[in-house]
């Protein structure tokens, strides 16, 4: 026998462009660099390009982590 397994999200998984460019407050230009250089995964859905919520997080994180370095301080622990 198989059991059902519901799954419920809290958060939305993916953004739009746009949502994304608010978010993370950079240009079209720069949020296109940074899907095409690998610093935001996405994917398309039709005509639609979709942006994993997870990479815009994980950027933030990084972006903190190396300007504690360049800052000289260590790291915050997220």
């Amino acid at each position: 026998m198989s059991s059902a397994v519901s799954i419920t999200f809290d958060a939305p998984l993916v953004a739009s462009p746009k949502q994304a460019m608010r978010a993370i407050q950079v240009s079209r230009k720069k949020l296109y660099e940074l899907i095409n250089t690998g610093e935001l995964q996405s994917y398309t859905e039709g005509k639609s390009r979709r942006i994993i919520v997870k990479s815009i997080n994980d950027y933030i994180e990084r972006r903190l982590a190396a300007e504690a370095v360049r800052r000289g301080r260590a790291a915050p622990d997220g």
